[in-house]
């Protein structure tokens, strides 16, 4: 059917058109049914190298040694590469890409913030990333059924589970609860036999809804798992990364005070202010109207 400008449903009416021109409509069925899906070449190899290169040097300069991307055997599970958005302009491409970035803003609204860019590189282990559900920030259960916070995680090799893949519990956004400790185990005797492997080609984009419950295998052979995760919250959650105050003033100009990428790191933010009061001008409108706090 033809989506109108309906005065029901007017920002529902938008995200939907772009999901539709975009060729998501299936992924957004599945992202409802099961709360993942998966986009497939949703970052060209071109790109892929790109974000893979940037995230091992940032590593590197953060932790002071070299990595082997096919043969590393010291580095153990997961050590994690925190606040990249500023370490390479080619983040900001990953961050905006409009296919993943579609799919967020249905869950969560144009007004969600991006509440960190992290990637969690991972060699040879025994244990791997328990399941969870990135609800947490102290929402208590049951866990509402729209999203407070949202996940796109990047392949930027390829995942199986044996090299320590995302591994995902289908329909679990529907029990609006964490897991409890029997059912997070990914390994061993206890691993909770309704997760599953996301066995994807390097490129591939993961979103999910907040409450879905994830983790990732142990990864049983030498070398690396190198994702990127973009995790993105509602405005009254707190974010994980702090952006506001030491934004680049070059990124400021290449994307705009009043752009999509402004809004994502809480740049154009209507509460949090001190003696001085609230800034109204801060409130900016939109084209069709709305401000970024509606």
């Amino acid at each position: 059917m033809e989506i109108g400008e309906w005065a029901a449903t007017p920002d529902l009416g938008r995200i939907y058109r772009e999901i539709r021109a975009l060729g998501l409509e299936t992924n957004l069925a599945e992202l409802e049914a099961f709360g993942f899906t998966v986009i497939e070449g949703a970052l060209s190899p071109e790109l892929t190298v790109r974000l893979r290169d940037a995230v091992l040097r940032s590593w590197e300069e953060r932790y002071g040694r070299r990595l082997d991307l096919e043969g590393e055997t010291e580095l153990n599970e997961v050590r994690l590469a925190s606040y990249l958005l500023f370490k390479d302009p080619v983040f900001e491409e990953a961050v905006l890409n409009p296919k993943p970035l579609a799919l967020i803003t249905y869950l969560l609204g144009q007004s969600c913030w991006l509440s960190s860019l992290t990637s969690h590189v991972k060699g040879p282990g025994e244990v791997g990333l328990l399941l969870h559900s990135d609800t947490a920030n102290g929402v208590p259960a049951p866990f509402s059924a729209y999203s407070h916070v949202a996940n796109c995680n990047y392949a930027l090799t390829d995942y199986t589970e044996a090299g320590g893949c995302l591994a995902m519990v289908p329909g679990s956004h529907r029990l609006h609860r964490q897991p409890t400790r029997w059912e997070v185990h990914l390994a061993g005797p206890e691993r909770n036999p309704q997760a599953i492997p996301i066995e994807v080609p390097a490129g591939s984009a993961v979103v999910w809804h907040g409450a879905t419950w994830h983790g990732s295998f142990p990864r049983r052979t030498p070398g690396l798992r190198v994702n990127l995760a973009a995790y993105f919250c509602r405005q009254y959650m707190a974010p994980q990364e702090i952006y506001g105050d030491c934004v680049p003033t070059e990124l400021i100009a290449r994307h705009g005070r009043d752009s999509r990428m402004a809004q994502l790191l809480g740049l154009n933010r209507f509460n949090g202010w001190r003696d001085e009061g609230p800034d109204l001008d801060r409130r900016r409108v939109l084209p069709a109207g709305r401000t970024w706090q509606s």
